[in-house]
């Protein structure tokens, strides 16, 4: 089979950013089912119109991460062209929480027009997947039934050969990074969403630690992050499926995240990871009895069939073959 993968972000020039779109493909890649993964940026579909058609006549499934005005669009460019069409939507493209910390109304405005897009994308589309299937409870009733006969969870997992477990000590000194206990905490873009803000005062309350931020950082360098650190901290206002938290369990860190998402579900029956508090002073206290334990759960072995993404995205290739 032949997949052309689509999305408007994640694949700069120096591939800084989210980088799900290359690991997806990587996985895809090494299945023998897969001949060739044709991957387009296209965040401005009208720009790359012509590419697209002409890619999209070369395979035999279109699969387009991420929703919005752009996948609106790029359905539009495609017509006339009957290959079957899949989107998967990663979270605010569906439940638009942004919504809450944006300061811009024209930025108000346009979150809410990509959440219109996305739902009228359901209708359109012949599949329809989401990273988690709590983000279904956000779609509008009136097209849950439409919905049902589409729907599919696209498991995000983790490249275990870029994510490596090495010595927190080799790490640090990869990075020029003093000596240190750091607490890692990822933002790719800087945004407010993050609560960066109460990851420094939680952190502020854990004596002897150091927030170390991750921002901007070529995927291959992410691992190495994660690995100078004693754990990930997750603070954020709203997420999908945070994958940044697969990445951390894949190299066994502890994961200490309030409830957003679906960071309860993929934190479930683990020891030394849990959800915390959003209030500073408990969530701190809660990391401490947490890191006090012994570390038992080596979810790089226990969550490896959720995780690896080798293994976790063969029922994304299972249907491509049905659909083909």
């Amino acid at each position: 089979m032949k997949i052309l993968l689509l999305s408007n972000q994640g694949m700069k020039e120096d591939f800084v950013g989210n980088p799900i779109m290359l690991r997806f493909r990587d996985a895809l890649l090494a299945d023998t089912r897969i001949k060739d993964v044709k991957m387009l940026r296209c965040n401005n579909p009208l720009a790359v119109a012509n590419k697209l058609r002409k890619y999209a006549k070369d395979v035999d499934v279109i699969h387009i991460h991420f929703g919005g005005l752009y996948a609106l669009a790029v359905w539009f460019i495609l017509i006339g062209i009957n290959r079957k069409k899949i989107i998967t939507f990663h979270g605010t493209d569906i439940h638009a929480k942004a919504i809450r910390t944006s300061e811009s109304i024209l930025e108000k405005v346009k979150i809410r027009l990509n959440q219109w897009a996305s739902f009228i994308s359901i209708v359109l589309y012949d599949k329809c997947g989401f990273v988690a299937n709590e983000m279904t409870n956000y779609i509008p009733s009136l097209l849950k039934k439409i919905l049902s006969k589409k729907v599919f969870v696209q498991p995000l997992g983790v490249d275990y050969n870029l994510f490596s477990p090495i010595q927190k000590a080799e790490a640090q000194e990869l990075l020029a990074l003093k000596p240190a206990h750091y607490v890692l905490f990822s933002d790719v873009s800087n945004s407010t969403i993050k609560r960066r803000d109460i990851a420094q005062k939680i952190i502020s309350r854990l004596p002897n630690y150091e927030i170390l931020i991750m921002c901007g950082v070529p995927p291959k360098k992410v691992p190495l992050y994660i690995n100078a650190c004693d754990f990930l901290l997750l603070t954020s206002e709203e997420e999908g499926s945070p994958n940044i938290i697969r990445e951390a369990l894949a190299l066994n860190k502890p994961v200490f995240s309030v409830d957003v998402g679906d960071a309860f579900m993929q934190l479930k029956g683990l020891s030394n990871s849990q959800i915390i508090s959003k209030e500073p002073t408990k969530a701190a206290n809660q990391i401490i009895n947490a890191l006090s334990l012994q570390y038992t759960d080596n979810t790089r072995i226990s969550k490896k069939a959720l995780i690896d993404f080798a293994i976790c995205n063969k029922c994304i290739i299972d249907m491509y073959s049905e659909l083909k």
